[in-house]
């Protein structure tokens, strides 16, 4: 895990380098047009360290830390840069150095605060669906992508899991990327046992983190799948790879393994609904394959993966492509993809905060 302090040095160096590149720029005085051109470099150059930080080659995660800092410090100071133009040129005076350089160092310190405080902070979402097809009120959480040990401190994550507990949920389903390549086995263990004592049932589907299938990148393989497996069964949790389980007499749901195992992922034409008739929760970390998971008469499907982008605007880029955050209707089925309880690596989000997913559902 990249600890706080060490993130926040990271933006200091950034924050000095990108100071001193620019001096000579701003001492100047240019034209409207250039200044622009400047401030819609530095955004660019912003959104392509945001991409490559989240999205970009395995081989690059260990430049993540110093991508992600000049990504904040380069966004904030286009945003100052923009600011003190419109200020300046509406009250038509002379642009200052000083002037220019402290509302720099100020939108840097905002954007950086507000960013390190949204990843520390996990609030529930709620949301109500009706169905004809149930018979009683049920309330599920659905939690995914907290990235155990990566960008929160454990202490957070327990909070989360102690809110969870006392919600008393019919079911709880743990979405997906619950732990990943920068989780050690003793953390895995530790997350796993705050399960042991629910009194509901909880349910593990995976995601394309869970088995540290790039551990190689992020200081080794700290525990091997089968570790992984057992912590998770010996508290009490269940394991679902494309498989139907009946929650309730009206509530099914069906965990589908991740995508990114392929051939170990069940083609969609066969599975069969054993109950057809019972409302069905389908739980597919990735949102990729939600016309397919409508086949076998998903009703609703919970989804993560996305973090809503984490990094501004990547949630915007996301949506552009696919689903990235949020409810979505198709042809009478519904998925609602989560913004996770966490996000990755850095402890850092400027996208929407980190939630987990608290579910009603209730007869039509």
């Amino acid at each position: 895990m990249e600890t706080i302090p060490v993130f926040l040095l990271w933006c200091a160096a950034a924050l000095a380098v990108v100071s001193a590149v620019q001096i000579p720029f701003r001492r100047k005085k240019m034209r409207p047009v250039i200044r622009a051109v400047i401030i819609a470099a530095k955004a660019f150059l912003a959104v392509v360290f945001a991409f490559l930080t989240m999205a970009g080659p395995v081989q690059l995660r260990f430049a993540q830390p110093l991508m992600t800092a000049l990504y904040a410090v380069l966004f904030a100071d286009a945003a100052a840069d923009l600011l003190c133009s419109i200020i300046f040129a509406v009250l038509k005076k002379e642009r200052s150095f000083a002037v220019s350089k402290t509302v720099s160092v100020v939108c840097c310190i905002l954007f950086i605060a507000y960013g390190v405080w949204n990843m520390q902070t996990v609030t529930p979402r709620n949301h109500t669906y009706t169905s004809d097809k149930l018979e009683k009120e049920y309330t599920v959480v659905f939690a995914a992508d907290l990235h155990v040990g990566s960008a929160q401190p454990f202490s957070v994550t327990e909070k989360t899991v102690k809110r969870i507990k006392e919600i008393r949920p019919d079911a709880t389903i743990l979405g997906g990327d619950i732990v990943d390549d920068y989780t050690t086995k003793a953390e895995m263990q530790s997350f796993f046992h705050l399960f042991s004592d629910f009194e509901t049932p909880v349910y593990f589907i995976y995601g394309n983190h869970d088995r540290q299938g790039y551990a190689q990148y992020a200081g080794g393989v700290q525990f091997t799948r089968q570790e992984l497996e057992d912590a998770i069964r010996e508290n009490g949790v269940t394991v679902l790879k494309d498989e139907f389980i009946s929650v309730a007499p009206d509530l099914m749901l069906l965990g589908r393994e991740d995508i990114s195992e392929g051939d170990g992922r069940e083609d969609i034409s066969d599975l069969i609904n054993p109950a057809p008739e019972k409302y069905l929760i389908v739980v597919d970390h990735q949102p990729v394959r939600f016309q397919d998971n409508l086949s076998v008469g998903a009703d609703l499907q919970l989804s993560g993966h996305t973090h809503a982008g984490q990094l501004y605007p990547l949630g915007w880029m996301y949506a552009a492509i696919g689903y990235s955050y949020g409810d979505y209707a198709s042809e009478g089925g519904l998925l609602n993809v989560s913004a996770g309880a966490c996000g990755w690596r850095m402890p850092f989000r400027t996208e929407a905060g980190c939630h987990y997913e608290v579910v009603t559902l209730k007869p039509d």
